[in-house]
């Protein structure tokens, strides 16, 4: 596991929206990258995931990729504290560089489980992520954000569903082709799961849902958000 934090540069991007300012960090990418960015940010609604990130959080991004949500969390708020992991080198690389101008970002190259901070957090994030993992990894994973977040604290958990059917279709075709084709995507087998599938992990893995929410909106990906807390440990 290996740590890198981001240097701050000399000047900031200005004016737009936070996922404005984000996008704006890859201007010195490869296209590809500056491709794959700017469809992100039109096909996943990250502007509905930060607002329910407090301005003044420690926040760890669990496959975090080339780093434009903890970018776009930055661009909101100086006062956050923001650490990403990713286990790909490329992806952590393009990450520490495009966020080279905030001094309240780190990223680690490894696996969450690595991570020995327990209850140190008060928001974990996981965008996109848990579809890549059977079950028991899955499970894993969100048992140790169970243990890295204060008892207080907040997991985001943004998933797809399998329902609308031509949604799910549309979604399936676009992961088949960046995991199984061109191997974009970390990882090498797809487990899609319903909303209720999700529900059942959470709560196998110490999480009371408190809040669900379908974010897709005119976007043809069934986007779905659950917001948790961890579940109170059982007193003998």
């Amino acid at each position: 596991m290996t740590y890198f934090s981001a240097p701050m540069a000399l000047q900031e991007p200005r004016g737009g929206s936070d996922l404005d300012r984000a996008i704006h960090c890859y201007r010195d990418q490869h296209w590809f990258v500056r491709g794959f960015v700017r469809g992100r940010r039109l096909l996943c609604p990250m502007d509905k995931l930060a607002p329910h990130v407090p301005r003044d959080a420690r926040v760890l991004d669990i496959g975090c990729g080339h780093g434009l949500f903890v970018n776009t969390l930055a661009s909101g708020s100086s006062t956050r504290r923001i650490v990403g992991v990713d286990p790909s080198d490329h992806k952590i690389d393009v990450a520490r560089q495009s966020s080279r101008q905030f001094a309240n970002v780190s990223y680690i190259h490894g696996i969450v489980q690595e991570i020995k901070e327990p209850a140190s957090f008060d928001v974990v994030s996981i965008l996109d992520v848990l579809y890549l993992m059977p079950d028991e990894i899955a499970t894993s994973v969100l048992w140790h954000c169970r243990r890295l977040l204060k008892d207080d604290g907040r997991l985001l958990l943004k998933t797809n569903d399998r329902r609308p059917r031509w949604k799910y279709a549309l979604v399936w075709l676009e992961e088949t082709l960046m995991v199984k084709v061109i191997g974009f995507t970390f990882g090498s087998q797809i487990h899609f799961r319903s909303a209720d599938q999700y529900r059942k992990l959470l709560d196998e893995a110490g999480f009371v849902v408190e809040d669900f929410q379908k974010i897709d909106g005119w976007r043809p990906v069934p986007h779905r958000l659950f917001i948790c807390r961890p579940a109170p440990v059982p007193t003998r």
